[in-house]
Parts: C-alpha cells; structure tokens; sequence
C-alpha cells in the first residue's frame, strides 16, 4: 500500500538556501532540495481508491497565494530532534489555513478519510538530526536563526505524494498535481 501525502511545494532554489542556514554536525541530515514541501494532510499508508482521492481532490478551488518562511524551530523525540523553519505570519499563512480545511472536508466529504485530529503546524522540514548531536549545536543554529526569513514563492498547485522509504532517506514523489486558481484583475485597477 502506497504511504501518501497532500503538500505545497517549495521551489528547490528557496529550499536550498534554508538548508544552507543547517549545521554542518555529525548526524544532521539535512533534507534535499527538491523534498522540502509543506504537508497539509499525512494519509499514511492508504487503501482509498485513487479516483476517490481525485475527486476529492478535483473539488478544490483554492486562489494562488504566496507564503515566506520566517523563523525556525524543532521537534524532538526519542530518535533525535527534527530542524524546521516557520511561516511568516500574513494574508499567505491565512490563504495556507483555508487551504489545509478546504482539503481536509474535500477528504472526508468524497474519500471518507477522517482528518489528522492533531493541530495543524505548517513547517518546512530541513533536518533530521541523530540523538547524538550535541545539543549546544542544535540551540546555536536555533539561536542563530531564529530570525530567519526567505524570499516569498508562490503556491501554485495542491500535490498528491507518494512517499518512499529508502536507506538514504524517504523520497517523495509526484502522483497528481492540481492546480490552483490565478487571481484575476483587480476591478478599477
């Protein structure tokens, strides 16, 4: 069974600078590139059918919208701790919120999946890091850069992934993309 997610993506040019910010330690694995994106809804391992998930999918009508990352972050757990940067607060991160609700009622309304009940925490996940790193190194890069601020993108497109665990780490993998709505003109401009 295919291990399947909803995401954003980010374009790999603004990833890879978020990644270049990560400390060169022993045991933090940074992600790459073209990987980094924004979960809306994990699925996990899912035996929905594919055209339940397209039409769910289907009925999204959602505007363009542009998001910048801002400051950063980590999970731990008892594997090690998990190095992410944030959202900047905005009309972007609110556009993101609406976007994450309109796909989890598209899910449960035409697929019957029932939506994560943890709050949603829009991150960008840059590294996973072994317990073995030191953790000065961790709280210096927190500390460094806690800040931290990109050029804005624009998300353009909603993205059904397959996820692929592997010995260098999972890989993601497009299996249908829609896209979202172009803003149009503004009236009187």
């Amino acid at each position: 069974m295919p291990r399947l997610f909803i995401a954003v993506e980010v374009p790999p040019a603004r990833a890879a600078r978020l990644l270049a910010t990560l400390p060169p330690a022993h045991g933090v694995r940074p992600a790459a590139p073209e990987q980094v994106h924004l979960t809306l809804h994990f699925l996990g391992e899912c035996n929905v059918p594919g055209a339940a998930l397209e039409a769910a999918l289907d009925s999204i009508r959602a505007p363009a919208f542009l998001l910048q990352a801002a400051g950063t972050g980590r999970f731990r757990s008892g594997q090690g701790s998990v190095l992410w940067a944030g959202l900047a607060p905005g009309p972007g991160l609110d556009a993101l919120r609406a976007l994450h609700a309109d796909v989890g009622q598209a899910l449960a309304g035409a697929a019957g999946i029932t939506p994560e009940r943890r709050r949603f925490h829009p991150h960008l996940t840059l590294a996973r890091c072994k317990p073995s790193v030191p953790e000065s190194v961790l709280r210096a890069w927190l500390d460094t850069h806690r800040t931290l601020a990109s050029e804005p993108w624009h998300v353009q497109r909603l993205v059904l992934f397959e996820s692929r665990l592997g010995p260098q780490g999972p890989q993601h993998l497009v299996r249908q993309a829609w896209p979202l709505t172009q803003a149009g003109p503004t009236p009187g401009c």
